[in-house]
């Protein structure tokens, strides 16, 4: 009789955890601390050879990897062996993608088990039924998802360690370039571009009272030649003015009435990059922090009288596919919280994009049961940023259960008011449209997420075909075409699965990394500073294949056909490898970048040396500060402080400062710190809270309105300030 259990290796302590308590005293569980075996970090960490005998110059690619040195992995070295050695069986439970597989592949390589065995088990959410299922199915390691990762790892190397110390001798030191970083750089630098060559038109809006019986609505002119509520842009002060004339002097006609049902769909429950960014846009989290706590979320949270629960699935996905049993449990779900009349006939099924992972899940709830007031119950007192957590798992939640509920209905009532007299050939009409919600379908539990027009409305329409409609204070208003809008994180992420360029588990992180030193992030928009344009512009003379969205592009198509077995890994590191020789070979021999295009100088000057100081950024998280142009010889620093003339609204002492924040951001601060620890991401304004009660003198830029930080009431921003902006 033996005492062996069996023993099941996750990458994580809190997943060793949480499946320790899933599975019971049979089983034994040790994380191994995510990548414990890499490249070697002394040099590439990959052999290359070359292979004799073609036409064509060929190469071998042989990965040299190697355990880290840290105390960490050496323990976790210690405990495999032991595991190993005190196990009945040994299942490998990584992370159900590419990754994952990767790196259950180099636990079965350092624990010398058999290829052909079948160890590895594969779940989407930490729930007991996943977890059995997964053990009474193991399968072997699947060689074509680690070679593709593999692929991935090697490529991402070469391309770094190609590129980066050409940059070091050519632009800047310490510098570096990616194989999908360099390209997301290049997104946001040309659409900076486009701003700056953007020349904006001046145009005119033209407003109305419309007088019909007891009606009176202030509308805008509609555009005659689009069938959508849109108003009618006019470039030429002549042609405003005329028509201004004519609508004084003439009356309107009812032209038509019309009314009709218009139904909304559910949107689709969440994938990665969906989920960042709502996330963003709902409760500001940037996408790496929403990863980090989505990663809680499946791993498991400490539940009073539960202990560890995964709550949602696998975080890291481009599925939209739920599983029979999650459908089944969604739509009973509905039937008894809802009704009948909410809950479709059919499931809801949502299409998944063509290089989507189909083994994969959407991110939705272990059990759709608990719900986020459920949570807020049970969810340890003791746990950091739980509100942050609760928050995160309440929109997932919503959106899944939404995504399989009935349509929302409206009643759409749509009047057109034509003037009697044309302008030349050009019928004059303005558009009334009116939205009324008949049934509120999903919309009920994710809200009415319809994008509504702001000339929408809510007033009477009780109008007749030819009545007659007196335009009254007929007026015009300026204004001029804007530029295209600055990516936000949440726009990048978007864009980068728009292009195809990155995964799932590539998003957060590609954008961290350029926020350390060639992004920095104003007011939630994302600029380039000046060393990431001389950088992005260098790459693009001398690697423009390489970092071409379109390339990039094809690598992630052709590492998807290596994940299939259609494709031989091998071969596109030799794609790779054979372009960058001859590009590194032509940047070496063009001239370095002067030092005016790489720093950003600052009015001051050093207090020791007398030098400029230059606007520096940490390397560790992209804190900005200034430095001494003479550095090395004079180190001196300083950080970058902005006075403003606003007073604080907590302490009424200080004023607020502008404070440079980690990967390029700003915030404001009182300067009555530490006394005063009141600050805001979000910029100071003049302003008088209108809350009786408060009357704070100082209010905050949230977007088109104005938030008082005290007691976080919401005011119209003055014409005055927007035009400022």
């Amino acid at each position: 009789m033996t005492n062996k259990k069996k023993l099941v290796i996750v990458e994580s302590p809190t997943k060793a955890k949480t499946i320790a308590k899933l599975l019971g005293k049979e089983f034994n569980s040790i994380a191994t601390v995510g990548h414990f075996r890499d490249l070697s970090k002394e040099d590439l960490g990959i052999e290359i050879k070359e292979i004799e005998g073609n036409a064509t110059t060929r190469y071998e690619f042989i990965p040299k990897y190697e355990l880290s040195t840290s105390k960490a992995v050496q323990k976790v070295k210690k405990e495999l062996k032991l595991g190993k050695d005190n196990a009945s069986e040994i299942y490998i439970a990584t992370d159900p993608d590419r990754e994952g597989e990767a790196i259950g592949w180099h636990i079965a390589e350092f624990l010398e088990l058999d290829e052909n065995q079948q160890n590895r088990i594969v779940f989407n959410e930490f729930t007991k039924k996943a977890v059995f299922e997964s053990i009474s199915n193991p399968r072997k390691l699947d060689s074509n998802l680690y070679d593709s990762q593999q692929a991935r790892r090697l490529l991402d190397r070469i391309y770094g360690f190609q590129v980066s110390p050409v940059l070091w001798k050519k632009v800047k030191g310490k510098t570096s370039a990616g194989r999908v970083q360099s390209p997301v750089l290049q997104f946001v630098i040309e659409r900076e571009e486009e701003i700056e060559k953007f020349n904006p038109e001046d145009f005119w809006n033209i407003s109305s009272n419309l007088k019909y019986k007891n009606n009176n609505l202030l509308l805008f002119l509609n555009d005659s030649k689009s069938t959508k509520l849109a108003r009618y842009r006019i470039f030429d002060k002549n042609k405003t003015d005329e028509i201004i004339k004519i609508l004084n002097s003439n009356p309107g006609v009812v032209d038509d009435i019309k009314t009709s049902e218009s139904v909304r769909s559910p949107r689709p429950p969440f994938i990665t990059s969906s989920l960042q960014q709502e996330a963003s846009q709902r409760l500001s989290i940037s996408p790496d922090v929403t990863m980090s706590y989505a990663q809680q979320l499946f791993e498991g949270i400490e539940l009073d009288g539960l202990g560890s629960v995964g709550l949602i699935t696998y975080m890291r996905t481009d599925s939209f596919s739920v599983s029979g049993t999650a459908l089944n449990s969604v739509r009973s779900y509905i039937k008894n919280e809802y009704g009948d009349e909410y809950l479709p006939e059919k499931p809801n099924y949502y299409k998944n994009k063509n290089r989507s992972q189909e083994a994969h899940e959407c991110i939705r709830p272990t059990d759709v049961e608990m719900s986020p007031q459920k949570l807020k119950k049970l969810i340890s007192s003791k746990l950091d940023r739980k509100d942050s957590l609760i928050k995160l798992y309440d929109i997932i939640w919503k959106r899944f259960v939404s995504s399989q509920m009935e349509k929302a209905k409206y009643d759409v009532n749509r009047v057109i008011v034509k003037c009697e007299k044309n302008y030349l050939d050009e019928e004059l009409l303005f558009r009334i449209e009116n939205w009324k919600v008949k049934f509120q379908g999903y919309s009920i539990l994710y809200g009415d997420d319809r994008e509504k027009s702001e000339d929408e409305s809510g007033g009477s329409m009780d109008f007749e075909i030819g009545g007659k409609v007196i335009f009254d204070n007929v007026d015009s208003k300026y204004d001029q075409t804007k530029p295209p809008s600055r990516y936000t994180e949440a726009m990048l992420v978007r864009k980068m699965e728009q292009e195809g360029i990155g995964r799932p588990s590539t998003y957060a992180n590609t954008i961290k990394t350029n926020l350390k030193l060639y992004l920095e992030k104003k007011e939630s928009r994302l600029h380039p500073t000046k060393l990431g344009r001389a950088i992005s512009k260098f790459l693009k003379n001398n690697f423009s294949t390489e970092v071409s969205p379109v390339y990039t592009t094809e690598m992630e198509e052709k590492l998807d056909k290596i994940a299939t077995g259609d494709m031989d890994w091998q071969l596109l590191l030799n794609d790779l490898y054979t372009k960058l020789e001859l590009s590194i070979k032509n940047a070496l021999e063009q001239d370095r970048v002067p030092k005016d295009e790489i720093e950003e100088y600052s009015d001051e000057h050093c207090p020791e040396c007398e030098s400029p100081m230059i606007i520096r950024s940490t390397k560790k998280n992209g804190t900005k500060f200034l430095g001494c142009s003479a550095f090395p010889k004079c180190k001196t620093a300083k950080p970058i402080i902005t006075e403003t003339n606003h007073l604080c609204p907590e302490c009424k002492n200080g004023t607020m400062r502008e404070l440079q924040g980690a990967k390029g951001s700003v915030y404001y601060g009182c300067a009555d710190y530490p006394n005063c620890k009141f600050n805001s991401r979000y910029k100071p304004a003049e302003g008088k809270c209108l809350n009786d009660e408060c009357k704070a003198e100082t209010l905050f830029i949230r977007g088109s309105s104005l938030r008082c930080e005290m007691c976080k009431s919401f005011q119209k921003m003055p014409e005055s300030l927007k035009a400022s902006q």
